[in-house]
């Protein structure tokens, strides 16, 4: 079975300083204190991971250079009313988004974020008008169009 890639995201850009989530530090110390958690450093003492001393399954991963996202690889619904009741206890806007762009209120309530409507505006047709916008992909298909003009009236 694959695992579902769940986030802990904080996409409200007022006061966000003040976020837990965005301070590397100051949500180690939280998730330290409101929840058991323990980290694995890698041989240069940098984050691997953080993980629930009573459940090791229940891991947290955050990727170096994306501010404020923690996320878990799961298919498991405890880990994720875990990673839930993290995102309430932060209480400042940060909430749990699926890999299909939901967020979770609970296992059962589902809803997508206004921040993330942008996941689901791009259909095919939009898509397809998108690729023509690209310069380079105009040129290609103008030197292409080219090449196969003087092939066919220079070299029958």
């Amino acid at each position: 079975m694959m695992a579902y890639h769940v986030s802990l995201v904080n996409t409200d850009k007022k006061d966000i300083s003040s976020k837990l989530i965005m301070n590397k530090e100051k949500f180690r110390e939280f998730l330290f204190r409101e929840f058991n958690i323990k980290e694995e450093l890698n041989e240069n003492g940098v984050l691997e991971f953080y993980y629930d001393k009573n459940d090791p399954s229940f891991t947290i991963f955050y990727t170096e250079g994306i501010e404020g996202e923690y996320y878990i690889n799961t298919t498991d619904d405890n880990c994720i009313k875990k990673l839930i009741s993290i995102a309430e206890k932060l209480n400042d806007g940060t909430r749990v988004r699926g890999d299909e762009g939901e967020t979770y209120n609970s296992l059962e309530d589902t809803y997508i974020h206004s921040d993330d409507e942008y996941l689901f505006k791009n259909t095919t047709k939009e898509k397809w008008f998108y690729f023509f916008r690209n310069p380079s992909i105009k040129i290609g298909i103008f030197i292409g169009i080219i090449v196969c003009l003087i092939q066919i009236l220079f070299f029958k």
